[in-house]
Parts: structure tokens; C-alpha cells; sequence
């Protein structure tokens, strides 16, 4: 299999001198499901298309098990893509289609070739339609099928360009857990391009977080969520998206505070990476607040801070209510669930663990705390 290393790997289009990779270092593991996660045109498919030798870096090293692959193609490489089109030969079946990479493969006996797909199919339960064309399958299917002729060449990385992008809701949710089971089943290195942060959450070992040809932070999906490193991050992983509010530091004489919202909320200065000297009464920070961190009812009565707002807007999501509140003329959203009873209009008391709560610099946007 494979272990991928790029080294300050930077690409520059030549059309427009545009910088698409700044330096951009990482290790992704033999066997390890990467997901590349971040907005259109931060770099990621980029990234990718370098990893496969579409295209050649400007400067810096991409390295398989050690080796330098510069000057290797993609099926020197013996990397296979899936992309966001499924690129079916539309006058071709099912099987055809899927058997179509092994037609370079010198020796290789129609038997053989047979069994192969057949193998294949049966993994990706699409045995069934082999005699059909493109155009009799649904979306579900093609994409199926585009998987099925990645997966023949048994190549030593998959990697995937928001292949999902193009399906329903029901669909993706049904292949985020075919490829989640096909990379325990191959024992492959995949490496996964999206923009949708659920669909990361759900099926990398990590992921790394993308911006502007960057990557802000690379971990586990939960320890990305629980301790983004900027706003960005902060910012891009989670749904809905965290409150931001502008804050300050307040001087309690034996400890620090900080103002959010109008409200001085204690805060453990043992989560403050600051020297206490280098903090000022009234030093300006961001906050931030996951919308599921605010709660209706207390889990610590000792430790939680409760304070009033009141209810803007209140949009029914099923299993729980999307709240939009307001504290002092400061909007915020906030997730509670099974609480039916909340109207618009009402005054409702808000309960917030202060551990939960995100600090910024607001000059480098960096995380001043980190949580357990």
C-alpha cells in the first residue's frame, strides 16, 4: 500500500500566476482515510491532482513510501480517481465500463478480467445491472459503477473528488457508508475531497482543514471540533455554524472573566495560555459558542452560568428547535432539543458550561484555550 508525504509543496497556474498551494506540508498514513475539508477554491482539488500526477508542483516534494514521484504519472503512481462526474463511457455497459482500466494490463486473460469485475461488483452490490449502459442507471448507481472502476486496478490509493456532490440527500448518506465500509474491506489509502463538513465528520480518520492554499489545521474529526486552533476552523466545522461574539476580559481581582453578551462569565484562567500580567481589565477577545453548547436547563448548578434572552425566531427541525435569541441586542442561535413549548416572544433563561466557550486573539484570529 501506500504512505503519502508532501513536503512544502507549492503549485502556481501558470494562466494568471495564481497561487493555488502555499507550502503545504502533511503525512498521510498507509491505510488512513485523509478528508480534505474547505470552501470552493481553497486548494484542495488542487492538492489532490498533485497527489495523483495530474498535474506537477512548482516547488516541494510528493513522496509515495519514500520515493520521490515527480516524475511519475498517475498510473506509475498506481493511483485510481473517482470525481464528482461519474466520466462513464455512455456507449458502453456496466461490466465494460468497470473492466475498461484493465484492458492496458498486459497478460491479463479475459478470465481473469471476468472474475475481476465480477469480484468487484459483487462488492459494491451492483451485480445486477452489469448489462446495463449509463444511461438506464440512476445516480446512485453510476456512481457505483465509478467506484467499481477505481477499485478493479487495485490500486494502492483511491482518491476522491467530491464524488458525491451530484446526489440526493438519501443517496450520499447511503455511499458516505459503502466507501466507509469499502476502505475497512481494501485496507487502502484514501484521501477524500469535500466541502460538506458533515460528510468529513462522518467518514475521516482526519481531516484537514483547508483556506486559500493553506491547511489551518489538520486531527481527528472530533478533536478538530472541540479544539479548532482559529476562527476559521472554528468557523467552517460544525452545523449550524458557532456564534461569534466580540468580548472582554474582566479583572475579578483573584481571577479573570470574560464579557459576552453583556454578561461576565468566569472562565478558569488555567485554560489561558496569556502570562495573567498580559492580561488587561477590558482586553478584547472573541468568544465563541456552539448553538448545542446553550442549554435550557443546567447540568452543574455550581459551575453554569445562566443568564436571560430572548426568543427572535424559533424554526422546528424535526427532532429539536433551531432558536434564534437575543441577550442585551446581541443575536445568537442556539439547538435545543425537544422543547416544543418555546414560542416566539418568550423570555427564557439560557444555561452555558463556561469550559464549552471558545477563545480567540482577535488580532491573529488564533484559539487562546483548548478544550478537554
Amino acid at each position: 500500500m501506500a504512505e503519502i508525504k508532501l513536503e512544502n509543496v507549492t503549485y502556481v497556474y501558470p494562466k494568471g500566476n495564481v497561487t493555488a498551494l502555499k507550502d503545504v506540508s502533511i503525512d498521510i498514513k498507509d491505510h488512513e482515510f485523509l478528508v480534505l475539508l474547505g470552501p470552493s477554491g481553497c486548494g484542495k482539488s488542487t492538492m489532490l491532482r498533485v497527489i495523483a500526477g495530474l498535474m506537477k508542483q512548482t516547488e516541494g516534494d510528493v513522496c509515495f513510501d519514500g520515493v520521490d514521484v515527480y516524475d511519475q504519472d498517475a498510473r506509475a503512481r498506481n493511483v485510481s480517481m473517482v470525481f464528482q462526474s461519474y466520466a462513464l463511457y455512455p456507449h458502453l455497459n456496466v461490466f465494460k465500463n468497470i473492466a475498461f482500466p484493465l484492458g492496458n494490463i498486459k497478460g491479463m486473460s479475459k478470465e481473469e478480467i471476468k472474475e475481476r469485475v465480477e469480484e468487484t461488483a459483487k462488492l459494491l452490490d451492483i451485480e445486477h445491472i452489469l448489462n446495463r449502459r449509463p444511461r438506464e442507471l440512476s445516480g446512485g448507481q453510476r456512481q457505483r459503477v465509478a467506484l467499481g472502476r477505481a477499485m478493479v486496478r487495485n490500486p494502492v490509493v483511491f482518491l476522491f473528488d467530491e464524488p458525491l456532490s451530484n446526489l440526493d440527500v438519501k443517496m450520499r448518506q447511503e455511499l458516505r457508508v459503502l466507501i466507509s465500509e469499502l476502505h475497512e474491506k481494501l485496507g487502502t489509502t484514501f484521501v477524500y475531497v469535500t466541502h460538506d463538513q458533515s460528510e468529513a465528520m462522518q467518514l475521516g480518520d482526519r481531516i484537514a482543514v483547508m483556506d486559500n492554499g493553506v491547511i489551518k489545521q489538520i486531527g481527528e474529526p472530533q478533536e478538530v471540533y472541540n479544539n479548532p486552533n482559529c476562527v476559521y476552523v472554528a468557523g467552517f466545522v460544525g452545523s449550524p455554524k458557532i456564534n461569534f461574539f466580540a468580548s472582554r476580559f474582566v479583572d475579578r481581582k483573584d481571577h479573570w472573566a470574560v464579557k459576552v453578551m453583556g454578561n461576565v462569565i468566569d472562565i478558569p484562567v488555567s485554560r489561558l495560555p496569556y502570562e495573567t500580567e498580559g492580561i488587561k481589565d477590558g482586553g478584547r477577545i472573541i468568544s465563541g459558542i456552539r448553538p448545542e453548547d446553550l442549554r435550557l436547563e443546567a447540568v452543574d448548578e455550581t459551575s453554569d452560568f445562566e443568564f436571560k434572552a430572548s426568543v427572535e425566531k424559533v424554526v422546528p427541525m424535526g427532532a429539536g428547535l433551531h432558536v434564534q435569541l437575543n441577550t442585551n441586542g446581541t443575536s445568537f442561535l442556539s439547538v435545543f432539543l425537544n422543547h416544543t413549548s418555546i414560542e416566539q416572544g418568550n423570555e427564557i433563561t439560557v444555561h452555558v458550561d463556561p469550559e464549552v466557550i471558545h477563545l480567540f486573539d482577535p488580532e491573529t484570529e488564533e484559539a487562546v484555550t483548548k478544550r478537554m
